[in-house]
């Protein structure tokens, strides 16, 4: 929007959506999860944000991954109080995102379907964003 009302000529080159290039956005003032399949400039409470950058999983943000018929147990050694847990996951396939939602005070585990899934992020709300292959 910022663009189109600078009068300059915008130009789309991203003319499919690939989920390998699929980017997350947290917003840091309502905390707004919001995620694309390509480039795009994202806004929230007009504040423009930046892709979060994913990063190996370090010692205390490990994931667990336990098959359970045709889903994926994913579970975490982390806490989750209301100052620090893991916000959300994503099993990232190559036609599509499975997001769950986690919660403070809740389990730091879900269910995805394993479909397909290639990759898992997650959002720690004080490290920010882990991706781990599935294999």
């Amino acid at each position: 929007m910022i663009e189109l009302l600078s009068g300059n000529d915008v130009t789309n080159t991203n003319r499919s959506f690939h989920m390998d290039r699929i980017r997350f956005y947290v917003c840091p003032i309502c905390g707004n999860l919001l995620y694309s399949a390509g480039d795009a400039v994202v806004c929230c409470c007009g504040v423009r944000l930046p892709p979060l950058e994913a990063e190996s999983p370090d010692e205390g943000h490990a994931v667990s991954l336990q098959e359970v018929e045709d889903e994926l147990y994913v579970s975490f050694a982390h806490a989750m109080s209301k100052q620090h847990f893991i916000s959300f996951l994503a099993a990232v396939s190559d036609d599509g995102c499975e997001l769950v939602k986690l919660y403070p005070e809740g389990s730091a585990a879900a269910r995805i379907k394993r479909r397909r899934a290639k990759w898992l992020y997650y959002y720690c709300n004080r490290h920010g964003l882990f991706r781990t292959r599935i294999v």
